[in-house]
């Protein structure tokens, strides 16, 4: 914050009147997004910093998976997988967003403590010990002069701040202005203003008082110490895999890229600011002395020639925008770079806030959506917040400029949502990255609509009120319409390519977008922005609407409502499949909805003024909501006197479906309706109310008619949607278990001899993959395990099974090759048959109960031991009693991570117990999904086809 050099005393001083003027326009926004901008990006480098320390200890939660049959090779498990991939990862996930939450913290933190020894710096640069060589000559008529340019500003008592003169041994050759957060701000000039024009020297002063007003000190060694921070933390953060250039690049490389942009642009934007708030600054000293023709003297004094490159990082304009301050800085309140600065850093919290809640809540939850919806919201309250009132500002100018504003609206949401926080986890962009351009040109669509719509209201915002408590409801309904609408629509455009990139089927992702108006989240969308935007209407005195809205809007509500209605019982019958019914709900919604679009685009044209269409666009968007409820009302209403529909309500019905249909429909008609309206805005037709609506009602028919005859199925509704859906949702209804082996004619349970047993064995080769070999049984000596309890346990167990008297006992083991896994997969199986009926299960539970976790030697890991978990699984669908086992044991091998994994089948069938249990090992990390099905897939079998072969 610093003004240019002083030219010398040549003239006599000038005579200009001090004037009081107001503050200039503080950005308080830049403290909203340079903090979040910081906390983001500190709960990123804290992430990398958890990872690559192992802070959660990643092997426990990945051996516990891979104990359960779920790898972490695959970032999506399958829905009845949930539960225990919650469990096994709950406590990792957890650490990880205390982290993450620390790390938020810490950075801003640690700007803050940056800026206070910024602060203190220059404070000591300037101590009392250098600043002696001022005589009093010098510093006394400047400090009274201060003083009375203070006094003239309303800067008195603890809000003025300290004069300090800077002798020629401290290097000071600018003015400037320089604080600690709380203090009083220092006024720095250098000791060559005791010689100059005094008017020169006003203009100096009063342009550093216009930074103090408008309190520009703080935010912008914020931005600073930002801009510099974001790279370097997160290479501290990746410190300990920077020995290994390619495994950081193949994590982090696209972070470390990010990261590099990204500090790049805040100082470039940090520039841009600074050098907006020198021409705020410039026009405070001149409205202040009124006295242009100083400051251009001063301007000019201190000019030098600037290259391109350094005009992109200069923090101060050239002197030739300095000269006209209101042509240059207007455009930057709520322009691109303004807008597209909040869009991403919105959208960095949305990434940010669903990363913590994820983890806090678990990967898997109730409801799953629950952290995504609740990160959204509050990215689109924060985007309001700050861009609203902006461009609220820009709309009250003679002729505003929406093109760059939109486009940063563009620009900023989608490569925020497609950009990952630098060090944090990239499983969003990773899972959209196989139809990115699909989500670009998606999040696009519904970013120009937010665009669009937050233009019209700041348009109407910018009218004076009628009132105070109509200025605040209408703020309040507007933040309110733009705020649901942003999360809607970025919220229903990512499910909507997420639900494609899933099924890769047009009818599952179609029939997704027009449920999402059943969605719990989104289901009152249409009412509250219909509700905000009424508030905005509210700003000014209730006027009679023109004859042409109302005409339009009236027709178009009954022809929809009819048109609707007639499209249901020209075609239902008592005897018809779910999908033909389907089909006949959703397209009365689809014609409710286009009679709403009709209606808000006709009222628009119809009310068009040269340079004002976007004025009518808020109210105009309020018709079609009214006209969409009234046409469901009118539809829902003839339906249920005809005895169909009793499940469903009129709010669903009319407001909630239709509604939320009206919205998706506006929203992708938008490229189409925007340059219709610009251009029917150069035109000046002569139709009266009744041609509108005339044409309203025939265009809303026309629609109807195409809809219904098939003509618009490919973006609305088909039959194929329901069963497209049923399959779907049958998706997330487990699989039903094999069934079981049919039972030869002998008993089950009757007791078997060895040569029995062996040939019910001897069936095992063919369950098992064709590679499978046997393996020898060699005995294994008696191990000494920890703790005692489970040493007992265990051995008890054993006991107990060699006392019981047996008529066979037979064991065969198999090992066969497995992707990912050292050595191979085993299956070992065996059939012991006992002389009575005794209950092992009892003794085996109570091993189960003690061993929850034990360590057990093993010579060759190191160490010479390895710790083990033994837990619980659900019993496998057989009829008799059985037990499930899943076992792990963890240790590293040559200091790798290393564990085995096991799980087991315990059936109990009269005398005879059948054993089975399948078993690998692995270093680092488990084998691939599709290994570990497969596993499953054997056990199960296996454990099947030698229970039904006895």
């Amino acid at each position: 914050m610093s003004a240019p050099v002083l030219p010398a005393a040549d003239e006599p001083e000038a005579g200009h009147r001090l004037r009081a003027v107001p503050a200039p326009s503080r950005l308080w926004w830049v403290y909203v997004l340079v903090t979040l901008a910081l906390a983001a990006t500190g709960a990123g480098a804290a992430e990398a910093l958890f990872v690559t320390h192992d802070f959660g200890d990643y092997t426990a939660a990945q051996d516990c998976l891979a104990r359960n049959g779920i790898s972490i090779s695959e970032t999506t498990q399958p829905v009845s997988a949930g539960p225990v991939y919650a469990t096994c990862t709950r406590d990792y996930d957890r650490r990880l967003a205390f982290t993450s939450l620390a790390g938020a913290a810490a950075l801003p933190a640690a700007a803050g403590l940056l800026m206070v020894l910024g602060g203190l710096g220059t404070r000591r640069r300037l101590r009392a010990s250098r600043l002696a060589g001022v005589p009093p000559a010098d510093l006394e008529p400047l400090t009274a002069r201060f003083r009375t340019l203070c006094d003239s500003q309303g800067l008195t008592g603890r809000r003025r701040p300290r004069l300090v003169v800077a002798p020629p041994a401290t290097a000071v050759t600018d003015a400037f202005t320089a604080g600690l957060p709380g203090g009083r701000p220092w006024v720095v000039v250098p000791q060559a203003c005791a010689y100059a024009d005094q008017a020169a020297f006003d203009v100096v002063v009063l342009h550093e008082l216009g930074h103090v007003r408008a309190r520009d000190i703080w935010w912008a060694s914020a931005v600073w110490w930002a801009g510099w921070l974001v790279f370097p933390v997160l290479v501290l953060a990746l410190l300990p895999i920077m020995g290994v250039p390619e495994a950081m690049w193949d994590f982090y490389g696209g972070s470390l890229i990010v990261a590099a942009v990204t500090a790049v642009a805040l100082i470039v934007v940090r520039a841009a600011l600074l050098r907006h708030r020198e021409l705020a600054a410039d026009r405070y000293a001149v409205d202040a002395t009124g006295d242009p023709d100083v400051m251009a003297t001063v301007l000019r004094a201190g000019s030098s020639p600037v290259s391109w490159p350094g005009r992109v990082f200069r923090t101060h304009p050239a002197v030739s925008d300095r000269l006209a301050p209101a042509g240059r800085g207007a455009h930057w309140d709520g322009g691109f770079v303004f807008t597209t600065a909040a869009g991403v850093v919105a959208m960095l919290t949305y990434h940010g806030v669903q990363a913590v809640l994820r983890n806090l809540l678990g990967f898997v939850d109730e409801d799953p959506r629950l952290s995504a919806d609740v990160a959204l919201t509050v990215a689109a309250l924060l985007w309001t917040t700050v861009v609203l009132p902006a461009w609220t500002r820009r709309a009250a100018r003679e002729k505003p400029a929406w093109a760059g504003p939109r486009a940063g609206a563009v620009l900023g949401l989608v490569a925020g949502f497609c950009l990952p926080t630098p060090g944090a986890s990239a499983a969003i962009t990773d899972f959209f990255a196989p139809e990115r351009p699909l989500l670009v040109v998606v999040l696009t669509l519904a970013a120009f609509a937010v665009g669009v719509l937050t233009s019209a209201i700041a348009t109407r915002l910018a009218v004076p009120a009628g009132s105070v408590p109509r200025h605040r409801l209408s703020l309040a309904g507007a933040a309110l319409a733009v705020a649901v609408t942003l999360a809607a629509a970025v919220g229903g455009a990512a499910s909507s390519v997420a639900t494609y990139l899933l099924f890769h089927d047009p009818a599952v992702a179609r029939g997704h977008v027009a449920g999402l108006g059943s969605d719990r989240a989104w289901q009152y969308a249409p009412a509250v922005l219909l509700a905000g935007l009424a508030a905005v209407a509210a700003r000014s005195r209730w006027r009679r609407p023109r004859p042409v809205a109302g005409a339009v809007i009236a027709v178009t509500a009954l022809a929809g409502g009819t048109a609707a209605a007639l499209s249901f019982f020209v075609r239902v019958h008592d005897v018809q499949d779910d999908s033909v019914r389907y089909v006949l709900a959703y397209q009365r919604w689809w014609i409710c909805a286009f009679a709403g679009l009709v209606a808000a685009v006709a009222v628009v044209l119809a009310n068009r003024r040269r340079g004002a269409a976007l004025a009518g666009v808020a109210p105009a968007l309020a018709g079609g909501l009214l006209v969409t409820t009234v046409a469901g009302a009118i539809q829902y209403t003839a339906v249920r006197i005809a005895g169909y529909a009793r499940e469903s309500t009129v709010f669903q019905q009319s407001v909630q479906l239709p509604g939320w249909l009206l919205v998706v429909a506006l929203i992708v008609t938008l490229p189409l309706t925007s340059p219709l309206v610009s251009a029917w805005a150069r035109r000046n037709p002569r139709w009266g109310a009744a041609a509108w609506a005339v044409g309203s009602g025939a265009a809303t028919v026309l629609l109807a008619v195409a809809l219904v005859g098939g003509g618009l199925s490919a973006v609305t509704v088909a039959e194929s949607d329901y069963a497209a859906g049923r399959a779907v949702a049958a998706l997330a209804v487990p699989a039903p278990a094999p069934p079981v082996a049919p039972p030869t004619a002998a008993d089950h349970g009757r007791p078997l001899d060895e040569p029995a047993v062996t040939a019910a064995l001897s069936r095992l080769p063919a369950l098992l993959p064709p590679d499978a070999r046997l393996e020898d049984n060699a005995p294994s000596a008696p191990e000494t395990v920890t703790p005692p309890a489970c040493d007992a346990a265990e051995k008890s167990l054993s006991a107990t099974e060699k006392a019981l008297p047996r008529t066979a006992d037979v064991e065969r083991t198999y090992a066969f090759a497995a992707d990912g896994t050292v050595g191979g997969g085993f299956v070992s199986a065996s059939i012991t048959s006992y002389t009575g009926v005794d209950d092992l299960f009892s003794t085996m539970d109570d091993a189960l109960s003690a061993c929850a976790r034990f360590r057990t030697p093993q010579k060759n890991f190191d160490g010479g031991y390895l710790d083990g978990v033994l837990t619980p699984g659900p019993a496998p669908a057989l009829p008799q009693p059985a037990r499930t086992r899943n076992r792990s044991l963890t240790g590293r091998f040559h200091g790798k991570p290393a564990a085995v994994i096991s799980r087991d089948y315990t059936v109990h069938i009269g005398h005879n117990v059948v054993f089975v249990e399948v078993y690998f090992g692995y270093i680092r990390t488990p084998p691939p999904q599709d290994v570990l099905r497969k596993f499953d897939r054997l056990l199960t079998d296996v454990t099947a086809g030698l229970a039904g072969s006895l």
